[in-house]
């Protein structure tokens, strides 16, 4: 068999047994198999990451490439013959195909080493959750001596020989929030007698929007998102206390510390109009992923020919590959993956699947990544 039909079997073999993040135990010796039969020695990073050096036959950078390794909580709906083993456990974000074009990049520089210098194959655990396992490589020294470091993320809203790149920010920053409220409960007849928390939690959602419409700038990127509302325990009876979950989305820091500011203040003032109080927590997750604009230019030449650069728009979603550009220079790009019938199923559904003419692609996109210019 060939690279490109190895490609496509190293994708459908890792579909077939996804882990959640830290738990890759399978999945990392998997990937440790495989590069050993390509003569690579690897290194352990915690329980599930691990890395490797492949060296070419010439002097030259050492350029890092990645790919993250975990599925999602989902039980599969595809219908694919290689579909998820693991019940409840589906990749549905294109891990997968990532893990299975660094292989396949991997194999097809071992089969002459005709490249300069040396890369660094980064198999990262637990990109799906802050704090994610970007950092522990990090920490472990993945990075110690890489000139360079570039990724890739299929993606499901371009077409196959498409590719999204855009040097500056790329994706963002992704907070979560809870806030908590404490009012008094009480009768649901004598409401009078009460502090309504749900109510309180109503007018709190509502008012929150008022900050990107009225004290973000209006060419800022920012989004503020409450995912949960929960309060109250039955119909009859007005809840004392109720609490809201969410997120939010920005590329800078001002803009972070403004809305985690005005959310602050419309929380407590909203409760202290109702006579209750307010309880903000923010927690910082992913930083903005901020590509390098030299290595971008550079990137970008080189796929000249090989795929069409869109310019896509900044991506709120986010991604703890942010962590190694705040490291070292380099680069992160979306390649199309659209299925050739556009039913296209969103990532993270329990339908998603992708175009595997995408897997060659990859590898190529990658090797011209790290082939001088």
């Amino acid at each position: 068999m060939s690279w490109e039909d190895h490609v496509v079997q190293y994708r459908r073999e890792l579909h077939r047994i996804p882990e959640l993040g830290f738990q890759e135990h399978q999945t990392r010796e998997y990937l440790w198999n495989r590069l050993k039969g390509l003569g690579l020695e690897s290194t352990a990073v915690g329980e599930t990451g691990l890395y490797a050096d492949l060296p070419g036959n010439r002097p030259g950078k050492v350029v890092g490439v990645r790919a993250d390794m975990d599925g999602l909580p989902l039980s599969e709906e595809t219908g694919l013959s290689f579909s998820s083993e693991h019940a409840g456990v589906m990749h549905a974000c294109g891990h997968d195909a990532h893990m299975a074009i660094v292989l396949g990049l991997a194999e097809r520089l071992a089969q002459d080493r005709d490249f300069p210098g040396t890369v660094r194959i980064l198999f990262q655990p637990a990109e799906e959750r802050p704090p994610g396992g970007a950092l522990k490589l990090i920490e472990a020294g993945a990075l110690d001596g890489v000139d360079e470091v570039y990724g890739l993320h299929v993606w499901a809203n371009l077409p196959v020989g498409s590719a999204g790149l855009r040097a500056g920010p790329m994706m963002a920053n992704a907070d979560q929030f809870t806030i908590r409220i404490k009012g008094v409960g009480g009768h649901g007849s004598q409401p009078q007698a009460t502090k309504d928390a749900v109510l309180i939690a109503a007018q709190i959602v509502v008012n929150l929007q008022t900050i990107i419409s009225r004290r973000v700038p209006p060419f800022e990127p920012a989004v503020v998102t409450c995912g949960t509302i929960h309060g109250g325990h039955t119909f009859n009876i007005i809840a004392e206390t109720a609490e809201l979950t969410g997120t939010v989305r920005t590329f800078s820091n001002a803009c972070q510390s403004l809305i985690v500011e005005e959310m602050q203040r419309i929380a407590e003032r909203t409760a202290a109009l109702y006579d209750a109080t307010a309880e903000l927590t923010y927690e910082k997750g992913y930083p903005a992923l901020i590509n390098h604009e030299g290595e971008v230019a550079a990137w970008e030449e080189k796929l000249r020919g090989l795929v069409e650069i869109e310019r896509v728009e900044p991506d709120m979603g986010g991604e703890d590959f942010a962590y190694y550009l705040q490291h070292k220079p380099g680069a992160f790009l979306f390649l199309g993956c659209a299925p050739p019938d556009g039913q296209v199923a969103p990532h993270h559904s329990p339908h998603f699947i992708l175009d595997e003419r995408v897997l060659p692609l990859g590898v190529e996109v990658l090797r011209r990544a790290i082939m001088p210019n």
